[in-house]
């Protein structure tokens, strides 16, 4: 049995989010379920079983889409857009600024292309260091 990458990419985007949701993959299911403090379908039982037993996926700790940021502007060539986003990742409210400078320069695309590739990464590391097998 093999798992989607995809879905595995689909859950860090999920746990990315801003909440603290953490994600776990049942390793003889394949399947994948959130926790969070907010979680009530789930006993305090089934709750530890479900930290015994399956994989937690990376949190956004790990991920840390702000590196991921910074890392996308050290591939910009131009030396006036690398600044202007370098002075939006500064301070409250970054990422909000990073996208719109992104938009207004019209490279939003190829950002998400970069972000999207990055957690391609991060999966398929996680996956080989749990010896699940991917498609």
């Amino acid at each position: 049995m093999k798992v989607k990458l995809d879905e595995i990419i689909e859950a860090l985007e999920f746990t990315n989010d801003g909440m603290d949701t953490s994600a776990y993959f049942n390793p003889q299911t394949y399947e994948i379920v959130y926790i969070d403090e907010f979680t009530t379908d789930i006993s305090e039982e089934e709750k530890e079983n479900i930290y015994d037993e399956y994989i937690g996926l990376p949190t956004k700790y790990y991920i840390n889409e702000y590196s991921m940021m910074e890392d996308f502007i050290e591939t910009i060539e131009d030396n006036r857009l690398y600044n202007q986003l370098y002075i939006a990742i500064n301070g409250s409210g970054a990422f909000r600024r990073f996208k719109d400078t992104c938009i207004n320069f019209d490279i939003i695309d190829d950002w998400y292309k970069f972000r999207d590739e990055k957690y391609k990464e991060i999966a398929i590391e996680w996956c080989k260091e749990n010896n699940i097998e991917y498609i």
